[in-house]
């Protein structure tokens, strides 16, 4: 029996893969010796996409009204412009004025009235109601007082956490200081930035190109616009809840419930766990089962019928999808990245559908052609 003899062409065709995967792996060992360069490559684009990424979402969320105005007759872009930005500055200067003062007060209240109760109760309380009994919490509290777990737990623990803290606020207040300029210079050159990018594309993808942008601004934008009116309602549903059960601090709590709603999914339970432990504790207003159907109510009203009613049906994902995100964004932006992970989902959705319709037309197109001939 004759042996298959490998061709030329075939035996190239290995030696060049096998050359590619050596080159690869090369490169990679090559760039793992620079890790500390690469690390602060990656940290010097994260502090520079990270203002811009803000400044093109709140884009999307304010050009519609420059737009609005525009067509009825406001303009020049800049005089509409203004008006929309001292507004917005209006609106959000008066909603601190309002709010930050009484939460203020509320938070000192809490210190001053039930945070020594919170502390006699983890003392004294905490061993009678501990769920496993009393012996097995003298013997996890004597291993705690007899050994220095807690301590150099809290040693360790605290310095990571400003670090992180550090690490997160930077990239968060340079986006803050720079956002109204980046938006300001984006709004009023928005079609010419956008005719510049189309220019980059290759000409045979410039239609393509042109209506994924269109359609990135529309659907993610409404989705954006949705989520921040979300947002507000949410928080204003929730004080008021709050309130008419008689829960404490419930201008701080109903607010919480609003600001956590950016993060989907987990911001509902972050929102929940603080009011929960704190009537459990305190034992003072409703109790926690009734804090607890509360926010399950609120999540089930603002997950069936706040979401398809202000944001619609046309960007729903699925929760693994959005858990993935968060993960995903939040390991490269931080805590930026966690607020920004359903948005950025959003508009990957948005390219991926793009991209399979686009396929899908380019099959049937061919399908004709070849029909035809």
């Amino acid at each position: 029996m004759k042996k298959r003899q490998v061709s030329d062409e075939s035996l190239n065709r290995i030696i060049k893969y096998l050359a590619i995967t050596l080159l690869i792996f090369g490169i990679i060992l090559i760039a793992m010796q620079f890790s500390d360069f690469w690390n602060w490559i990656l940290k010097a684009i994260k502090t520079a996409i990270v203002p811009v990424l803000l400044a093109y979402f709140t884009s999307l969320i304010v050009f519609p009204v420059i737009k609005y105005l525009e067509k009825k007759g406001v303009g020049p872009r800049g005089f509409s412009l203004g008006i929309v930005f001292v507004l917005t500055v209006a609106i959000i200067g008066a909603g601190f004025f309002y709010l930050i003062p009484k939460i203020v007060e509320e938070i000192t209240n809490f210190f001053n009235r039930d945070f020594q109760t919170i502390l006699t109760y983890l003392q004294t309380d905490l061993r009678d109601d501990f769920i496993f009994g009393t012996d097995i919490y003298d013997q996890v509290f004597t291993y705690i007082t007899e050994t220095d777990v807690l301590s150099s737990t809290l040693d360790s623990l605290i310095p990571n956490l400003i670090n992180g803290l550090t690490n997160s606020l930077i990239p968060i207040l340079s986006s803050i200081i720079l956002l109204p300029i980046l938006l300001i210079y984006y709004l009023l050159d928005y079609e010419v930035i956008s005719e510049k990018i189309r220019s980059v594309v290759p000409q045979k993808q410039v239609k393509n190109a042109a209506e994924l942008g269109s359609r990135l601004n529309q659907t993610v934008g409404a989705y954006l616009r949705g989520q921040v009116f979300l947002m507000v309602v949410l928080g204003i549903v929730a004080t008021i809840v709050y309130r008419l059960i008689g829960l404490k601090y419930y201008l701080f709590f109903g607010v919480l419930v609003g600001v956590t709603n950016i993060i989907p999914y987990f911001g509902q339970i972050i929102a929940a766990v603080p009011p929960i432990i704190y009537t459990f504790i305190a034992q003072s207003g409703p109790g926690p089962i009734t804090v607890l159907a509360v926010n399950l109510i609120l999540q089930f009203i603002e997950g069936n019928i706040f979401q398809p009613l202000i944001i619609g049906h046309q960007l729903s994902m699925h929760p693994i999808v959005i858990i993935i995100s968060i993960l995903f964004f939040g390991s490269l932006f931080g805590a930026v990245g966690i607020i920004f992970a359903s948005p950025l989902a959003a508009s990957i959705r948005v390219v991926y559908n793009f991209y399979r319709e686009r396929k899908h037309a380019n099959e049937i197109d061919t399908k004709a052609e070849a029909n035809t001939s």
